[in-house]
């Protein structure tokens, strides 16, 4: 066999080897280079049924601002200033009684509390201040599961995949799924990370006590079977590849 020959031999066997191991990840294929396309804000998180939120009334004349503050709130079942909203979507607030806040955004809810306290005389200008204590996201995936405590109110499905630690290549990143509860239902989406289409899906952006599944890609075996397999296949199409190039000589001698 000549030089050329055998370099034809390796150069295939390496080809072979090289398209056994597993094929390279790539997030939003389908998007072009310069072309630009509509983003959305993330939504307002809105309250819901056992949520619990954080509440703080402020004044510069601090004791004005005593029977809302979080002995109040102790004394009125809460807990250092946090409320959970009950099955009917409210919470009982010091001094103001029972306020309805299920389906509104922190927003409304700062904004109708500030206003009672002026309205009814108690504080001239109050600094209301209203926080979702329990926003957290389920992450579940190949390598294990975690919850992730949520700042700021607003996180995304990209977000998540770098601050879980997950493994995506261990993914079938064109099926993630995720479980939303709303209004005392669950739903299920499936979503392409590969796809720019997922900007547009209603869970891009999580709410509270959202569930994201990472479904393992194809069979999975432990690390030992995987080394094992990997070694399996690369030997097999070197050889497979070798013996295909062996044939194609001899039958042209």
């Amino acid at each position: 066999m000549n030089r050329r020959r055998i370099t034809m031999v390796v150069a295939v066997a390496l080809l072979a080897i090289s398209c056994s191991g597993p094929s390279k990840m790539a997030y939003l294929k389908d998007m072009e280079d310069g072309t630009e396309y509509p983003a959305s804000p993330a939504p307002e998180i809105k309250l819901q049924a056992e949520d619990r939120i954080s509440i703080r009334v402020m004044t510069k004349e601090p004791e004005l601002a005593l029977p809302f503050s979080d002995a109040a709130a102790s004394a009125s079942g809460g807990d250092a200033g946090l409320y959970t909203i009950d099955h009917n979507g409210c919470i009982d607030f010091p001094v103001l009684g029972r306020l309805s806040v299920a389906g509104r955004t922190l927003e409304d809810v700062r904004d109708e509390i500030t206003s009672k306290i002026q309205s009814k005389g108690y504080i001239k200008d109050p600094i209301v201040r209203v926080a979702l204590d329990n926003f957290t996201v389920t992450v579940i995936g190949q390598t294990g599961q975690s919850v992730m405590k949520v700042e700021n109110n607003s996180i995304n499905l990209f977000e998540v995949i770098a601050n879980s630690g997950l493994e995506p290549a261990a993914s079938d990143i064109k099926k993630v799924m995720v479980v939303r509860t709303d209004e005392g239902k669950r739903v299920s989406y499936t979503v392409n990370l590969q796809s720019k289409d997922v900007f547009n899906s209603p869970v891009y952006y999580l709410k509270q006590n959202d569930i994201v599944y990472f479904k393992p890609k194809g069979v999975q075996l432990s690390p030992t079977g995987e080394t094992a397999l990997k070694i399996f296949s690369s030997t097999f199409s070197f050889i497979t590849s070798i013996g295909y190039v062996s044939w194609w000589l001899n039958g042209r001698r």
